[in-house]
């Protein structure tokens, strides 16, 4: 009987909150979004772009362009996982394509009869990557007016931001008043 690995459930990792974190490929400022309806596709594409056994004309959906929150720089929706992220979905591809190859070769253990002097001996893989560990709560929430959405931006950052959705640029942060107090003597 074939043995095969069981269906695991692939999604970014979203901190207390429920944000995901993201990267910006250009600055490599780390922000946080909502999760959004194509972050399946954007980990299938990364995940269909590492797999040697794909078909890629079945596998790539569009996904938006986004922009950075810092820079403004502005990518396809694939550029924006962080380095932890794309080494997992990696490890993960390796893992999925070393059991189909597993597969693939234990078939002529299983048919035998069909081929009794196989050149090779088919060695089990190593289990697949389990899911990636619930993110940390280390930025700051942030209102954008543009979209109606909040992003998690660095504590540190005063400059202004720009929105991960639209590129809509808002001038520093809303609600924060710098004060500088100066002492004087009478």
């Amino acid at each position: 009987m074939s043995w095969a690995p069981a269906i695991i459930h692939l999604e970014l990792p979203r901190d207390a909150s429920g944000f995901v974190r993201r990267e910006c490929p250009e600055c490599h400022r780390e922000f946080k979004t909502r999760p959004c309806r194509h972050d399946a596709s954007i980990l299938q594409r990364r995940l269909a772009s590492l797999f040697p056994f794909e078909n890629a004309h079945e596998s790539f959906d569009e996904v938006p362009d986004w922009w950075c929150l810092y820079c403004g720089h502005r990518g396809p929706g694939d550029e924006w996982l962080t380095p932890a992220q794309q080494a997992h979905v990696e490890a993960l591809a390796r893992a999925w394509a070393n059991h189909v190859r597993y597969e693939q070769l234990a078939y002529v253990s299983r048919t035998l009869s069909l081929n009794p002097r196989p050149t090779f001996v088919s060695v089990e893989p190593e289990a697949l990557p389990g899911p990636m560990p619930q993110d940390s709560d280390d930025l700051r929430i942030i209102p954008l007016v543009c979209c109606g959405e909040e992003v998690k931006a660095l504590w540190d950052w005063d400059g202004p931001l720009h929105c991960p959705r639209c590129g809509s640029r808002h001038g520093g942060l809303s609600g924060r008043q710098q004060v500088h107090l100066q002492f004087i003597e009478e």
